[in-house]
């Protein structure tokens, strides 16, 4: 049985549409082909305004399954804006629809199990969001090839949630799952991911400890800005966001310099796919 929090439980029939018969469907791959070409550009608002009128319009039609994906790309979208009261209550109504559904059956509902997971630990609920990282985790593990890249893309984020409980070792661990897949499958932008995201780890476990581990930090660093000077890498919208992920990690640590190349890129990218 898959656990729903409390709030959601208590709002089950409010917030999930399945028993209600769907009189129509949403255009599901071109809004998502739409919201994609927001994201080379860096317009968050207008994904955002594109993603609402369409959650109107499946609810209107009681597609739940165009609504599932709707919600799927706003529980990412929130996440990013920083917006906590949306981002919670599309995780809510996700959850709701999913569980009303049944069982994790499949990639694609473990991949918005991930997406809920994700969105919780960023908006400090890591451990109310295990348990869903734990769903996605065994029908990922189940159903997709051990070099799957969606694997690391689950390690990387299990662990963030992992590291925000002080479970460091089990942490380190995923993130090394993610770095050792990464490694095999070229996978260069989120490779540097994994490493600053291991930089935060080692720093967070030595402070636990009243320790220093200004070697590997460095170390993991180094390697990241490495894999984002990759030739190989295209520099797209999906780079440029990289970029601007990793840059305050850079800051953090006192990168300043690698800072600002990193904020740049990503201006220069964003920049150029608006004209």
């Amino acid at each position: 049985m898959i656990f729903l929090p409390k709030r959601v439980r208590q709002n089950m029939q409010e917030k999930c549409s399945c028993s209600k018969e769907p009189i129509g469907t949403i255009p599901i791959v071109r809004v998502i082909d739409k919201i994609d070409e927001m994201f080379e550009k860096d317009d968050l608002q207008g994904a955002k305004r594109v993603l609402e009128y369409w959650e109107k319009e499946a609810k209107a039609l009681n597609d739940t399954k165009g609504l599932l994906e709707v919600l799927s790309e706003q529980i990412g979208l929130y996440r990013k804006l920083g917006d906590k009261e949306k981002g919670l209550a599309a995780v809510d109504e996700a959850l709701a629809i999913l569980v009303c559904n049944g069982t994790c059956s499949s990639v694609g509902d473990a991949t918005i199990y991930l997406n809920c997971a994700t969105t919780m630990k960023a908006f400090g609920k890591a451990e109310e969001a295990i348990k869903y990282y734990e769903i996605a985790k065994e029908q990922y593990e189940k159903s997709l090839e051990k070099d799957d890249y969606r694997l690391a893309g689950l390690y990387n984020n299990y662990a963030t949630a992992l590291c925000d409980l002080q479970r460091f070792s089990e942490g380190r661990e995923y993130y090394k799952k993610a770095i050792d897949l990464l490694k095999n499958k070229g996978g260069f932008c989120e490779l540097a991911v994994s490493y600053v995201n291991l930089a935060h780890l080692a720093f967070s476990e030595a402070q636990s400890k009243g320790e220093t581990c200004d070697d590997e930090v460095e170390n993991l660093l180094n390697l990241a800005y490495e894999c984002l000077d990759d030739e190989s890498l295209v520099r797209d919208g999906n780079y440029a966001f990289v970029c601007s992920k990793c840059a305050p990690s850079f800051e953090f640590f006192g990168y300043f310099i690698q800072k600002a190349e990193l904020e740049n890129r990503a201006m220069q990218i964003y920049e150029n796919n608006r004209k």
